[in-house]
């Protein structure tokens, strides 16, 4: 049991510390593919300020006639050097500092216009550059819901939800972009991991909550066996000791002058080796019940007369005051195991008996449809109905306690039913009794 514990304790952290990762790479995913949708937008500003400058630039009379602006651009030759891995590379300046040629030569030109043409061209037309900006961001495949531009020296009070990119120009702070946050495209494009995630993480909590549960339900059944043993094992012992007693006095001290003294030890010993019978039939029936390849032998059954043999067996087994009331036609007939269609109704009104009073009303009704037994006993709580079928479970009963049994009567009555292709339900309420019903035709 402790090395299980330890197993169990150990599994639950290792799950845990997954989770946990997990999260930590979705965050980290999350915030790369941020830091790459920011690189964008900075392009896309980048872009329209070029686009805004040159129009400035043309209007200022400094473009040709066909509103052309000119201009040289040239390219550095690369000084990687000798790096030859990517901390290396990440750490030399070479190129301008530039890693793309693309974004180098924006960079170049951008550069170029502002310091020859930024001061003649006059100020800057900010919705104009908003209007480039956000065609940009559309043609880049991304449609922000809010898009706003403050210039140098430009004050904006904007929500914290937005995010806020900073465009500079020569090492100059020049403009501040505000757009709503592209959190729906980087979802989307993380969608696939997510979901496989999820997936994962589901199939693990659900087969980890179903090998407790299974553990679990041995655990329980482990102790219902344990209970069964020692309670069979005591109702064993006691009827073999009470028939040895008698016998062994009988044997002892013979008197056969005695006879009433005769006739009851042999009436105690006869009893106690009825009950014990009982016992051996139900261990025998559950032994058979669990060949899983058992085949009922069905015959045809005169229902009436093997009914009134089952109910006047009981009668005489029972120190009650009990009324059995059968209703049934003579010419019924039904295909079944004459054997366990026995057991199963013995022990139906044997549960009807002994779950009862010191009187017990039953009554059993019968026809070529089924079968149902109803008692006037104490009922069974709601909360009970859906275990009572199961191996060992026993309905809990405060003023019952005292009544023996071993969970295994109405387990092997459902299993013989099933095995006969047929249908058992039960109707009960606390106080008022129990009726079950077993349908020769599930369909009806």
């Amino acid at each position: 049991m402790k090395h299980f514990r330890f197993i169990l304790t150990s599994m639950r952290i290792i799950i845990t510390l997954l989770f946990v990762a997990n999260v930590i790479f979705m965050v980290k995913l999350y915030d790369s593919i941020k830091e790459r949708y920011i690189n964008d937008i900075k392009q896309s500003l980048s872009r329209a300020d070029q686009i805004e400058l040159v129009d400035r630039i043309i209007k200022a009379g400094y473009g040709n006639d066909d509103d052309v602006v000119w201009i040289n651009v040239g390219l550095q030759k690369s000084d990687v050097g000798s790096a030859m891995n990517t901390d290396d590379l990440l750490a030399g300046n070479y190129s301008q500092g530039f890693h793309r040629p693309d974004e180098q030569i924006l960079a170049v030109i951008n550069n170029y216009l502002h310091e020859n043409f930024g001061a003649e061209a006059g100020n800057v037309d900010i919705s104009k550059l908003e209007e480039a900006f956000r065609r940009d961001l559309i043609f880049s495949g991304y449609n922000p819901e809010f898009v706003h531009i403050t210039g140098p020296g430009d004050t904006f009070e904007y929500s914290p939800d937005l995010w806020e990119i900073e465009y500079s120009i020569n090492d100059d702070l020049t403009y501040y972009a505000y757009i709503s946050p592209l959190t729906g495209h980087i979802l989307n494009e993380m969608s696939g991991v997510i979901v496989t995630s999820v997936l994962i993480a589901i199939v693990l909590t659900t087969g980890f909550w179903y090998l407790l549960y299974v553990i679990n339900r041995l655990r329980t059944i482990e102790e219902m066996k344990e209970d069964f043993t020692n309670n069979m094992t005591h109702e064993l012992k006691t009827p073999i000791a009470i028939a040895y007693a008698a016998n062994d006095a009988l044997l002892q001290f013979p008197d056969t002058a005695d006879v009433e003294r005769t006739k009851k030890y042999l009436s105690a010993s006869l009893e106690q080796l009825s009950k014990l019978s009982g016992l051996v039939e139900n261990i025998l029936a559950m032994s058979m019940e669990r060949k899983k390849h058992m085949v009922m032998k069905k015959m045809t059954i005169q229902l009436k007369p093997l009914l009134n043999s089952i109910i006047e067996m009981q009668k005489l087994r029972t120190e009650k005051k009990c009324s059995i009331t059968l209703q049934c036609d003579e010419a019924t007939e039904i295909q079944a195991d004459p054997t366990h269609f026995s057991n199963i109704i013995s022990n139906m009104i044997d549960n009807s008996i002994k779950y009862s009073g010191e009187t017990v009303d039953i009554i059993i009704s019968a026809d070529c449809r089924g079968i149902s037994v109803s008692d006037n006993g104490a009922g069974i709580p709601t909360d009970s109905l859906k275990y009572i079928f199961n191996k060992f479970y026993r309905v809990p009963r405060g003023n019952c306690s005292d009544v023996r049994g071993y969970g295994i009567g109405l387990y092997y009555v459902k299993s013989i039913v099933d095995r006969h292709g047929w249908d058992i339900s039960v109707e009960s309420r606390t106080g008022y009794g129990s009726k079950f019903t077993i349908k020769f035709n599930r369909n009806e």
